[in-house]
């Protein structure tokens, strides 16, 4: 009897493992089947995506058709290098723009393909893609269109490339005779007023983000690197253009580069994080984690203890660099923000506006965490500034327009447009109140505010 009953102990113990293992295998075994990118993938962005994200291009009449916002699709080299090296994001989906892009609601700003390029993308289709891109966003043997695009152009200089990079960022020397702008092909550095070419710098980085003079004017960082690589800051003497030092301990570019006194600056960087270096050894002070995603701006309040930073997970973030915490996370944009800046002469609490892709210019008071109110713009503003004295903003946009906004009442007060393709970048100069603009194709203007 005793033996009976043992066995029958032992068969129900063994169906219930057999039951569990079964049950449960499902659950933690998804399947892994291999997306072919080029017959199940490719076949997509030929489609849908490559008669507006492919390489530039001329026609019989020379004139030039670039990628739209700066985004090629039909390379592997172009995808890595449009929009920072975040439109695919190999294991991370969700922080790829292109999969954020194919996802949003029907008639969000922003979604593609666009309205008028027909239906959104199938469940089925946004799905093959994330999931190719979430099991590493393999190409295989495909690298695309490798043709170099060499339009026909009027320009006479035999060694500058038909197409140009875009300017991603300008800056004013402290003086105002010169302003710098770089780009993918290095530093150039132009006379005021006139935008005279007087000097190239080369710079070790691959890609460059962004430029800022040191508070006294001697030294002039640019923030760069190798997409997914290494993120870099070189220093340079100014006038002089030597290079004094490089920073090297980012894990992807550096998108902001922001000097808190003339030993010391803050960088950011696609790896997600900021890093506090003081000048005098070349050493990281501080590392500033917290941001989700990659960061894009950054900016010290007069105080030099407060740093406050926004990135592409849109939120606002405020440092207190005395203790390394985050003291603040704010988070009222819904789309990816690319730039801050301070009010100048501001009376009262600091005020600081954001800039992002969900068409807003939101203005803070960081110090006590509130936003104050916000203006809607027609297109994505991509680059902000004050003018002098703090009296309005100036917003360079995807349109290539500039648009003045008062922030007392959030209203747009001028609108002018300037460039053909994304307006990227733009300057205040320091006295004279006009605005210098970079975009697409290294276009430098000059444009007077009434």
């Amino acid at each position: 009897m005793k033996c009976e009953q043992h066995l029958n102990l032992a068969v129900s113990i063994f169906s219930l493992i057999f039951i569990l293992v079964f049950a449960v295998l499902p659950i933690s075994a998804e399947p892994q089947t291999k997306i072919d990118f080029e017959t199940q993938v490719l076949p997509i962005l030929q489609n849908r995506c490559f008669s507006c994200h492919s390489a530039a291009k001329a026609d019989p009449n020379g004139t030039i058709t670039k990628p739209k916002g700066g985004v090629q699709l039909d390379s592997v080299k172009g995808i890595e290098e449009s929009l920072y090296g975040e439109v695919i994001i190999a294991g991370e989906p969700e922080d790829s723009l292109l999969y954020q892009r194919i996802t949003l609601p029907e008639g969000e700003t922003g979604i593609m393909p666009p309205p008028e390029a027909g239906d959104p993308l199938t469940k089925q289709k946004t799905n093959l893609i994330r999931k190719w891109i979430a099991h590493g966003a393999d190409y295989a043997e495909w690298t695309g269109n490798q043709s170099e695009s060499k339009p026909s152009t009027t320009d006479t200089h035999p060694h500058q490339p038909a197409v140009m990079p875009p300017i991603t960022s300008l800056v004013f020397s402290h003086d105002g005779k010169s302003v710098v702008a770089c780009s993918q092909v290095g530093l150039h550095i132009y006379d005021w007023p006139t935008l005279n070419l007087q000097r190239t710098l080369a710079v070790q980085a691959r890609n460059i983000h962004d430029l800022a003079f040191s508070p006294d004017g001697n030294q002039l960082a640019v923030g760069g690197g190798n997409p997914a690589t290494t993120g870099t800051i070189e220093i340079f003497s100014w006038p002089q253009g030597e290079s004094l030092r490089i920073l090297s301990e980012h894990r992807d570019s550096v998108t902001a580069v922001a000097w808190r006194d003339a030993s010391s600056l803050a960088s950011a960087s696609l790896d997600r994080d900021i890093i506090l270096w003081d000048l005098s050894t070349g050493t990281p002070v501080q590392r500033l984690k917290g941001h989700s995603r990659g960061v894009s701006s950054l900016c010290f309040l007069d105080d030099k203890q407060t740093l406050v930073s926004t990135g592409v997970d849109q939120n606002v973030r405020v440092w207190d660099l005395t203790t390394g915490e985050l003291i603040r996370s704010l988070n009222n944009h819904t789309l990816p923000a690319h730039d801050l800046a301070l009010r100048p002469n501001a009376s009262g609490l600091p005020m600081v506006a954001s800039a992002s892709d969900d068409r807003t210019i939101r203005l803070w008071q960081p110090t006590i965490g509130r936003m104050v109110k916000f203006a809607r713009l027609k297109e994505a503003p991509l680059n902000v500034a004050w003018l002098n004295g703090g009296s309005r903003i100036v917003a360079a946009c995807a349109d290539g327009a500039v648009r003045l906004v008062d922030p007392d009442s959030v209203e747009v007060t001028g609108e002018i447009h300037v460039l053909n393709g994304w307006a990227y970048s733009l300057a205040v100069h320091p006295t004279d109140g006009s605005v210098v603009v970079g975009g697409p194709n290294a276009q430098v203007r000059r444009i007077m505010l009434k």
